[in-house]
């Protein structure tokens, strides 16, 4: 077939490709509008989409618990979260262990054929939540308050318990692949995409916020000394690397060492301990009044969307080449490049020298905008096992990129009794641990997208062959060129999540006389507007706690606060 038909169809393809990227590239968070009636205090017809969109025996069962969880804590249905967060933790512990068949097919159909096993993350943020329903449940069931705190500490030493593996691992979990060719091109394309410098130290390694909420629960329930070991965790990782992992101010790890320090002299017997804790520390913290605790959740995690390549065979200087695809809103395309050009563009001195020594000067200006991956001696064994072959009409490529993290919170204050008191400050940024989390698995999650996609174009080729189209030279290439925009259509990324987590977590400890007080929280957004919420708090023992959540999205006339809780403990 000669070369400008071969033009053509590539034309065709590229013209299939982006017409497939305008119907199918709604993300998974668009599919599913739980959150956005979520945001309208519309929570029933939230569970209800949920429900049709999730099964509790399919591939998506984690997260039609995780949601449904979310949705009954803020309708104040603590059973019925618990019950969906102990299915939840159940599957997580399941999910140890990939099954080999789930990845195979993973290779052949993509990722979003698989069961979902969600992030590590999810674990403490599973124990903290059910913590919290059960400390509400002993409010509201005096008989059975006993158990019901003893099963909020249990949940704290199984948090524990899993943060203590987590900060003693070394490394990650990689799926295994035991198919031999697609164990080839993996290892033809893994030492071309190395991971940055830009992606050092932005592992999760610890969770400081849940072992200050640890603190807190073991605290109001009597439990000094476990409180103790958990706010120095706390307060020892805000100090040594979370605070500036997750940008959270000064006031977060003064905090942590001020309830460190209260708790010591609760206990007694740490006057060593407390003299040298002087400066970490604010002196005037009134430790003869109960504390109230505000827990403030704000926002919506950012979601994962799809982000689209093409990947093509450059013969004359034996390198592949990726090249984005923009799609969406102007927002969106920028978004895209932004991710591409920091995670994958050839930006480098190095990958300019590359450029120059093995094509020409063009390729240095457009690797800006292209990704070309150099084969060099490996180009023989990409021809042996029918890469470049099978890359003659290109293949599309699908991972997930997220949006850059835009500040859009001006301040949160508390007012008690119609005085201004005090500011929450940010004690967790779940929207940078998604964004990191995203970014560490990026070069993992497009070099399986690589292998994937060219093991199918490969297992296409190998068809037809034995089907002797192969070796007609017009019906050869369109049957090649047909293969092609399949895969390019059926090519999909993984773009679920648990939707319904908040984007950042505000706590602020303030000392409170006994009695009723009307808290409110301000919530002043960078656009001016300004959400309040109120509730009326009845400080009745030494620690009490409010928790909250703050959809900044939702229309002004709605309901921008879903739910409250209460949780006084004597």
């Amino acid at each position: 077939m000669n070369s400008i038909t071969t033009q053509v169809l590539k034309l065709f393809l590229l013209l299939a490709t982006l017409t497939c990227l305008s119907a199918c590239n709604v993300t998974h968070f668009e599919k599913n509008n739980a959150i956005s009636l979520a945001q309208k205090g519309e929570l029933t017809s939230a569970r209800t989409a949920i429900k049709r969109h999730y099964s509790s025996q399919g591939k998506n069962r984690l997260l039609y618990h995780l949601e449904l969880a979310t949705y009954f804590q803020l309708e104040k249905d603590y059973q019925q979260s618990n019950k969906h967060l102990t299915h939840a933790k159940d599957l997580l512990e399941s999910f140890y262990t990939v099954s080999l068949s789930e990845t195979a097919l993973s290779q052949f159909s993509g990722p979003t054929y698989t069961t979902f096993h969600g992030q590590r993350y999810y674990r403490p943020l599973l124990h903290v939540m059910k913590a919290l329903n059960y400390n509400a449940l002993a409010i509201a069931q005096p008989e059975n308050r006993p158990a019901l705190q003893d099963s909020a500490l249990v949940e704290m030493r199984q948090l524990n318990l899993y943060l203590e593996a987590l900060t003693d691992e070394t490394g990650g979990y990689n799926p295994s692949v035991n198919d031999k060719l697609t164990n080839q091109i993996y290892a033809i394309l893994k030492p071309i995409l190395a991971p940055k410098a830009l992606l050092s130290n932005i592992d999760y390694r610890d969770d400081a916020f849940a072992h200050y909420l640890s603190g807190v629960i073991n605290e109001q329930n009597g439990e000094l000394d476990s409180a103790r070991l958990q706010y120095q965790r706390a307060a020892s990782a805000y100090e040594n690397g979370f605070a500036e992992q997750y940008q959270l101010p000064p006031d977060t790890t003064k905090q942590a060492y001020n309830n460190l320090a209260r708790v010591m002299t609760k206990s007694g017997g740490y006057e060593i301990e407390l003299e040298r804790l002087k400066g970490k520390i604010d002196p005037q913290q009134q430790n003869h009044l109960s504390q109230l605790t505000v827990i403030q959740n704000i926002g919506v995690a950012p979601q994962r969307k799809q982000f689209n390549l093409v990947l093509t065979a450059d013969h004359d200087s034996k390198a592949l080449v990726m090249t984005p695809i923009p799609f969406g809103t102007h927002a969106e395309r920028q978004a895209q490049i932004q991710w591409f050009q920091m995670l994958f563009a050839d930006t480098s001195i190095f990958d300019m020298i590359q450029n120059y020594t093995m094509g020409d000067s063009s390729d240095v200006a457009l690797g800006f905008v292209t990704k070309r991956l150099p084969l060099g001696g490996l180009w023989d064994n990409a021809k042996k096992v029918g890469l470049i072959d099978a890359l003659q009409y290109g293949a599309r490529i699908s991972v997930t990129y997220l949006a850059p993290p835009k500040e859009r919170i001006k301040s949160t204050e508390i007012w008690v009794n119609g005085q201004k008191h005090s500011q929450l400050h940010p004690f967790h940024s779940i929207e940078l641990l998604t964004v990191q989390n995203a970014l560490k698995n990026a070069n993992t999650e497009i070099q399986l997208a690589l292998t994937r996609e060219i093991v199918k174009a490969i297992s296409a080729q190998k068809l037809l062959q034995k089907t002797g189209l192969q070796q007609h030279e017009v019906f050869g290439s369109l049957a090649k060129f047909a293969t092609s925009a399949v895969n390019a259509v059926t090519a999909a990324a993984d773009t679920r999540q648990w939707q319904s987590l908040p984007a950042q977590i505000r706590v602020a400890q303030i000392p409170l006389p006994t009695g009723e007080h009307n808290i409110i929280i301000k919530t002043q957004l960078n656009s001016g507007r300004v959400i309040n919420q109120t509730e009326q708090v009845n400080v009745s023992g030494q620690m009490s706690l409010w928790q909250t959540r703050t959809f900044i999205d939702a229309p002004p006339q709605s309901k921008s606060s879903t739910s409250s809780s209460i949780f006084n403990l004597d």
